[in-house]
C-alpha cells in the first residue's frame, strides 16, 4: 500500500492508535507502525505516547497537540503562544504555553514542547475554540492573566516580560473579573502587580 492510500484510509482522524490504524487499513500493526512513522517524517502524523499518534492537518496545529499532551484533562491555548495566535506578539514562542487543570510538566512532541501550566478551578474558564489552531484557546485578556497569575504564583519559571506586544482593544475590566475570583488578597495583590508592569511596559512600547 502506497502511503498516499494508506493516509486515505485516516482521512477523518485526529487521534489514533497503531492498532486502530492497523484495522483501518487492513495492514498488520507493524506495517502500521513504519507507515506512520512514513508520514510523520513528510509531516503528516506525530507520535504520542506509546501506539498514538495525531494525524492529518491536526499534526501541526498547537491546539491538538496541546489537548494530546493534557490528554486526559482539558486544556487551552494560553499565554504567549495565544497571544500569538492573535497577532499580539510576533515572536514565535519556543513551546507551545498552555493551561491544564492536571499536573503541570513539559512533554516533548516532535512538532514542538507542550508546557502545560496548572491553574486553580475557578480560574479555568475564558477560552473557546479556535480552528485556527484546532483546539481551545485562551481569549487575550485570559492569556494575559494566565501569564500574571503564573508569574505571580512563580510557577514554571513563567515571566511576566513580554517581548513587544499589543495591548489596543484589550478590555482591562474582564482582566478585573478574572482577579476578582482569586480568594486570597496577597496573591490577588500580587497578580495585579504583575499585570500593571505588562501594562506599563505595553505602554511604554507604544509611544
Amino acid at each position: 500500500m502506497t502511503a498516499r492510500a494508506f493516509y486515505k484510509k485516516l482521512a477523518g482522524q485526529k487521534r489514533i492508535t497503531t492498532r486502530g490504524a492497523a484495522q483501518l487499513t487492513g495492514l498488520s500493526v507493524p506495517a502500521a507502525s513504519m507507515a506512520l512513522r512514513r508520514l510523520a517524517a513528510d509531516g503528516l502524523s506525530v507520535p504520542l505516547k506509546k501506539g498514538a499518534w495525531l494525524v492529518g492537518t491536526a499534526a501541526s496545529r498547537p491546539g491538538a497537540l496541546v489537548t494530546a499532551a493534557a490528554d486526559p484533562y482539558v486544556a487551552y491555548l494560553s499565554g504567549s503562544s495565544a497571544l500569538r495566535l492573535h497577532g499580539r506578539i510576533q515572536q514565535i514562542p519556543q513551546s507551545h504555553f498552555a493551561v491544564t487543570l492536571g499536573r503541570p510538566r513539559v512533554v516533548a512532541m516532535a512538532a514542538g514542547s507542550v508546557n502545560l501550566h496548572h491553574i486553580h478551578a475557578r480560574l479555568f474558564d475564558g477560552y473557546e475554540f479556535d480552528a485556527r489552531a484546532d483546539g481551545f484557546v485562551a481569549s487575550p485578556e485570559k492569556a494575559l492573566f494566565d501569564i500574571a497569575y503564573l508569574a505571580a504564583m512563580n510557577r514554571s519559571h513563567v515571566s511576566a516580560n513580554l517581548p513587544e506586544t499589543d495591548l489596543k482593544g484589550i478590555c482591562w475590566k474582564e482582566i478585573r473579573v478574572w482577579l476578582d475570583r482569586i480568594a486570597t488578597p496577597r496573591i490577588r495583590e500580587a497578580v495585579t502587580r504583575e499585570l500593571s508592569s505588562i501594562r506599563r511596559r505595553g505602554s511604554e512600547s507604544a509611544d
